[in-house]
């Protein structure tokens, strides 16, 4: 299987109704938003995987709400205003593909903790 050449990758979370995540709360509340390593971490990291290669993963990050740090373990704090219960909090991942990487499907699973 052909290799593709190293560079970085980068997307967004888009679902059918929105972009990024959509957090539904009763107005006037505040909450936090926490994500986990997803289901392949290494040495503290996320990981891509595969679809049929398990050996083969890359390394990836995630990034919310527009911050140019890393989302790892740190909390983002939501505020609901008064009249508000709806908020979205965009969210996009960059990969670090790496040489000789086979080329397919990657993916990882992340749980996000909504805390209030």
């Amino acid at each position: 299987m052909n290799g593709v050449d190293g560079g970085a990758a980068q997307g967004s979370l888009v679902t059918a109704v929105a972009a990024g995540l959509q957090i539904d709360c009763t107005p006037g509340m505040s909450v936090t938003l926490t994500a986990d390593n997803g289901s392949q971490p290494s040495n503290g990291g996320r990981q891509l995987v595969h679809a049929t290669r398990p050996a083969d993963r890359m390394p990836y990050q995630l990034f919310a709400n527009g911050s140019q740090t890393p989302w790892t373990s740190q909390a983002i704090a939501l505020a609901f205003p008064i009249g508000t219960s709806r908020l979205s909090v965009p969210v996009k991942a960059r990969a670090a593909v790496q040489r000789g990487v086979a080329a397919g499907r990657y993916s990882d699973v992340v749980r996000i903790t909504v805390t209030w």
